[in-house]
């Protein structure tokens, strides 16, 4: 990215701030607020107020983010994305804060993680007692998930599996998501994200912001409505389905 080097300077110094700020408040989260928010409630009202709890910090981390312009989340789809209840929410994924601008937009949510996230020194915190977690035992995170799916919680799925820039080749779309939404009978709400300019992509350095606000833009589509029994030839059909409204193009694998 180009631009004033002074701007540029004072803008990483100030990406610096916040990215260690989701480090260590993750921390703070994690090990302080949420055991206080578990203890005023029980059963699914105690998973409710603690996923309360993260969306009202990642609120306050854009929030914060727009006050000193270092990026706004903007979208046409604001009523119908926060109306959303018991979807899973399927996204591309740009940037290393895409979670924490979806969560920050969406109703009670949470967000199905690679393995490596719950180990995270900064992010295991909130990981562990509040995503879930991609490992070895699948039947179970799709029983867990399709759970939650039923009871009003949103599943947000990152399909390609990994941050892919948008100028880059995008990864077929992974059908996990689609077997998750197959197993709970629950509709897909495909998400289109941008990033102007684009910023924290898989191996851009975190202080590479340019010199002007970024913009992230989130577009709701139209949701994909899903029947019949999870089978192979469903889940595939359902993946292209949503790459195609995401991207395109089919890309279901």
């Amino acid at each position: 990215m180009q631009g004033h080097p002074v701007i540029r300077l004072l803008r990483s110094l100030v990406s610096g701030f916040f990215f260690a700020a989701y480090g260590l408040g993750s921390v703070f989260v994690g090990m302080l607020l949420l055991p206080l928010a578990a203890l005023c409630g029980t059963g699914e009202g105690r998973g409710r107020r603690m996923r309360s709890t993260v969306r009202a910090t990642y609120r306050l981390f854009v929030f914060a983010a727009r006050t000193v312009r270092l990026f706004r989340v903007e979208s046409p789809d604001f009523d119908a994305l926060r109306s959303l209840r018991g979807r899973v929410v399927a996204a591309n994924h740009l940037t290393l804060i895409d979670i924490v601008v979806l969560m920050s937009i969406l109703p009670d949510s949470t967000c199905v993680v690679k393995g490596a996230a719950a180990s995270n020194p900064f992010l295991r915190w909130i990981v562990r007692p509040l995503y879930l977690v991609r490992g070895d035992n699948t039947e179970r995170l799709l029983d867990e998930a399709a759970s939650m799916l039923r009871s009003g919680v949103n599943v947000i799925v990152f399909p390609e599996g990994t941050r892919t820039p948008a100028c880059a080749p995008a990864h077929p779309l992974k059908r996990g998501f689609a077997r998750i939404a197959l197993a709970a009978g629950a509709p897909v709400a495909p998400v289109r994200i941008a990033c102007d300019p684009p910023v924290l992509a898989k191996g851009q350095p975190w202080y590479d912001v340019g010199d002007r606000e970024i913009v992230f833009t989130v577009e709701g589509l139209p949701e994909i409505p899903v029947s019949g029994p999870s089978t192979h030839a469903a889940a595939v059909e359902l993946a292209s389905a949503t790459g195609l409204a995401i991207f395109g193009k089919g890309k279901g694998q």
